[in-house]
Order: structure tokens, then sequence, then C-alpha cells
């Protein structure tokens, strides 16, 4: 595995707000060297996500393209993702997760030397801190959630994921026994809809009435560094 042959793929749903924080950081703190191209995929926005990705997607750097549709689901965007690209790794991004500076570049060389490993799972707060600096590395788990880095060819050669409910992909992980971790210590890579702190608490509230985003409660307080970066880089 060499640089590049990395896809990203992220993925808008409504929220407009946090989708124009999340691509900002998302352009301005990926090592776009190692990415072939990305791809963002709209489902269905009414909100104004939809234009402002169609106006700011020129934004990337690297090849890119916008597919609108109305999977109703993050699994049945996998599938069809899976189904139509072919790069060896993929990293799958939400509009409600921050990019910190070297991201990337920290879940590839977890996965470049653990050639084993399908699924790197980088939201924050599922290992431990960072103390110092540290080399990452990864702790085997039961499941990852939704965003990381993942070896495209062996998903392909399973089974669709299930593509109804909130935790298919959860499943599909468990019943074909993927090599699976998070990497470890946590990158500072927050969702946007669990840090406590104003505007990002309203518009979290406002999008759960809306039904446009889960109830997964907040960071403790004591754990700012996870957010505290995200004000240096607008």
């Amino acid at each position: 595995m060499t640089a590049g042959g990395i896809e990203i793929l992220y993925l808008t749903y409504n929220r407009l707000n946090f989708t124009g924080l999340t691509w900002m950081l998302l352009i301005q703190n990926t090592d776009w060297d190692l990415v072939d191209k990305l791809t963002v995929y709209d489902d269905g926005s009414e909100d104004g996500t939809l234009e402002f990705m169609r106006e700011h997607i020129s934004d990337c750097p690297v090849e890119h393209e916008l597919r609108e549709g109305n999977f109703r689901s993050a699994p049945a965007i996998m599938n069809h993702f899976l189904a139509t690209e072919r790069a060896p790794l993929f990293a799958k991004v939400d509009s409600d997760i921050c990019c910190p500076p070297g991201w990337l570049w920290d879940l590839f060389r977890v996965m470049r030397s653990n050639p084993d490993l399908i699924l790197l799972g980088s939201e924050a707060g599922q290992t431990r801190l960072p103390e110092g600096n540290e080399r990452h590395s990864f702790q085997r788990c039961s499941h990852i959630g939704g965003v990381g880095l993942m070896r495209t060819g062996y998903l392909q050669s399973l089974p669709p994921i299930p593509s109804r409910g909130y935790f298919g992909w959860t499943e599909h992980q468990e019943r074909h026994r993927i090599p699976r971790g998070w990497i470890c210590p946590d990158l500072m890579m927050p969702q946007i809809d669990r840090v406590p702190v104003e505007p990002w608490r309203s518009y979290t509230e406002e999008y759960i009435d809306k039904g446009w985003n889960r109830n997964w409660g907040h960071y403790g307080r004591e754990r700012t560094q996870y957010w505290d970066w995200i004000s240096e880089c607008r």
C-alpha cells in the first residue's frame, strides 16, 4: 500500500449548520495527497444543505462527485458506494464529524501497519485521551461506528449491509466477524452534536426535534480538548 488509493465518502442529510463547519474542516485538514477521490452523498436534504454542497463541492482539490438521492439510511448509501468504487481504502465521514489536522494520515498509518485490520473506527470518546506524542495503534472492539477507514475489497466480498434500522451496520460487523478496532489513543475528532456548548447544543436540539438527528447525549465538559481546537481552525 502506497500513498494514494484512498477515497473519502462524505454523507449529508439536512443539518446545514453542521455541514458548513464539518465540510470546511474536512477540506482544510485532510492530507489530499493520500486521496484519489471524494464522493459526497446527499440523502434528500431540504434545508439548503444540498444547495450548499452543489456550490462548494469544487472546494475539493482532487477528483470529486456529488450524488443526490433518497437512500434513507447510511447503510443503503454504503451499499451503493461499495457497488461503484474500487479504491483499496475508503474513509467514511458524516456531516456531524469534525476532522482535525492529520486525521487521515493517523488512520492510514495504523491500517498500513496492520494489514489484517479491516475497519478502523475514529470517533472521539471510544478509547482514551492522548498523552503526549505517542504513536497511534488500535484497540480491538465488538464494533465500530459509522466513521473511520475501511478496506473496500473485503467489504465488497460480503453480502449487502442491512439497510433498515439504526443498527444494521453493527449487526453486519458481528455476523461476518469483520476484524475491527478503534484507533488508540483517540483522535480529536468529535461529533459536533455531542459538544455541550453553544451554538452547537441549540442546533442539535433543533435537529433532534425535526427528526434529523439522534440524541446521543453530550461529551463531559472535562473533555473540552475534543472541541477546543475547532475555534483555532475557523
